[in-house]
């Protein structure tokens, strides 16, 4: 008996010993989990709440394929003819990216860079920039940058005889099969060497009918492509609202739901239940009812043991309201928006300040494209203007690279009433050298050079006619006016 005692006490000791050694291997276990977990990104590893994403080295052109691309266009050209709130936020946009300022500043030669932008004026006007007559340089400048968002990127095409011609981008691809005799590879219309530099673009004509037919092959030197461009390979942009297209829609389809929840709510119901024995009066009693509370309201005609419930809640909800706010700003900061220039009322004075100040400086960015596009077109147009004697030549024998040197534009500039509130920030920080003051003119849009003349204009005039003025002695120097000796 004492042996079966003493087997049974193994047992357990042994079933102990089992059980914490199987323990102590699962904290061990969890440990190296916890561990491996900590050890690279998370980003990569799958998981049921997120959507997973599939692996891909293609190029951002093949990505987006060409019916992809006609679909994106056809999409936030949908939203720009039929949603106001997108329509707002491009024309917004096109505000502050689509102007700029021409500028020739020369040192030491006034007369000549007056001639030169009194000639770029002249040149800007519909009918000596526009190969079709119908907009002037700023015109096209603002129809190039509406193209940019919405189709990608656009052409500007360089004509023989000195004037632009705007090449929409679904009208740049790829060449039928019998026209590519080159071993070089052709990316949606741009045909591109092993370096990836454009040579050549595929212009193609739209049919009457709808569809595309070839037209002629464009040298690359011949066209500005303009448009955005978020990878090194890419060769064709991509339109910027392209991750705001879903939301945009939504909050179109969204106020047709509220809409129609808000009319259903409105309504004016009357329930009546038929039975055999009255089953013709319902026509008359719908008659009456029609006839006396208005074409506006609705009959239910239902057989016995038959019910009808009208929808009844706030329409819309605050709730809704504000998630459709929400909804907004996220496809504004597509194009970097805020949300303030729509709904000032969201924030305070300052807030709005703040807000348009960093928009302005995410402007400079977008920018570029259109202002190197707009340099590119100068060097051209200049070149020719000067080769033609349209322009005299450069003077003092300065070379025409050196004198283009000195023509630029300016882009998106601080409003004119911000101008008023900082100018006497402005004046300390001149009289302190942290500025000069051409850059400050040139932060809201100004010509240095021609504030300067018309200052001393204005001076000229003042002395002859006895008047003061009161900008020959700025505030902080001194308070008295003269009008000079």
């Amino acid at each position: 008996m004492s042996w079966i005692l003493g087997a049974a006490h193994w047992l357990i000791n042994t079933t102990n010993f089992t059980t914490n050694l199987t323990n102590t291997f699962k904290t061990i276990g969890s440990w190296i989990s916890s561990l491996r977990t900590k050890l690279g990104y998370d980003a990569v590893k799958e998981s049921p709440r997120r959507r997973i994403i599939a692996v891909s080295t293609k190029s951002e052109d093949r990505e987006l394929t060409v019916a992809g691309r006609q679909a994106l266009s056809s999409q936030g050209r949908d939203l720009l003819r039929n949603l106001a709130v997108a329509g707002f936020a491009i024309r917004k946009h096109l505000q502050f990216i689509a102007t700029c300022d021409f500028r020739c500043s020369i040192p030491g030669q006034a007369e000549y860079n007056d001639l030169v932008k009194r000639w770029m004026t002249a040149w800007s006007d519909r009918r000596n920039c526009d190969v079709a007559g119908r907009h002037s340089l700023e015109g096209l400048m603002a129809l190039v940058e509406t193209h940019r968002i919405i189709d990608g990127d656009v052409g500007i095409l360089k004509c023989n005889n000195g004037k632009l011609q705007i090449i929409e981008g679904d009208r740049i691809r790829n060449p039928p099969e019998d026209l590519r005799k080159e071993t070089y590879e052709w990316i949606h219309g741009i045909k591109v060497g092993t370096t990836g530099r454009a040579s050549q673009y595929a212009v193609h004509k739209r049919k009457e009918g709808g569809g595309f037919e070839w037209e002629r092959n464009v040298p690359a030197d011949w066209m500005v492509l303009c448009g955005y461009f978020t990878r090194i390979d890419q060769v064709r942009g991509v339109s910027l609202l392209a991750p705001a297209i879903n939301q945009f829609r939504d909050v179109y389809e969204n106020i047709d739901y509220a809409l129609a929840k808000a009319k259903i709510s409105q309504l004016l119901g009357f329930k009546t239940v038929r039975s055999p024995d009255n089953a013709d009066d319902n026509g008359e009693l719908r008659e009456a009812i029609k006839e006396e509370f208005g074409a506006g309201t609705i009959h239910f005609d239902l057989e016995t043991g038959e019910e009808a419930h009208m929808i009844e809640s706030a329409t819309p909800s605050t709730q809704f309201q504000d998630f459709m706010q929400n909804v907004i700003r996220l496809a504004f900061s597509a194009l970097d928006l805020p949300l303030e220039f729509l709904m000032p009322n969201i924030a305070n004075y300052y807030s709005n300040r703040g807000a348009l100040d960093y928009y302005i400086e995410s402007c400079k960015q977008k920018q570029k494209g259109l202002i190197e596009a707009l340099n590119e077109i100068t060097d051209w147009r200049i070149r020719m203007a000067i080769a033609d004697g349209e322009l005299p030549p450069p003077p003092c024998g300065m070379e025409i690279d050196t004198m283009l040197y000195y023509c630029e534009w300016d882009g998106v500039t601080l409003p004119m009433w911000r101008l008023f509130e900082d100018a006497k920030e402005a004046l300390v920080a001149m009289q302190s050298g942290l500025i000069s003051a051409k850059k400050i003119n040139r932060q809201y849009g100004h010509d240095y050079a021609e504030n300067v003349v018309e200052q001393q204009e204005a001076i000229q005039l003042a002395k002859e006619l006895g008047v003061p003025l009161a900008f020959e002695n700025p505030i902080g120097i001194n308070n008295t006016f003269n009008i000079g000796a």
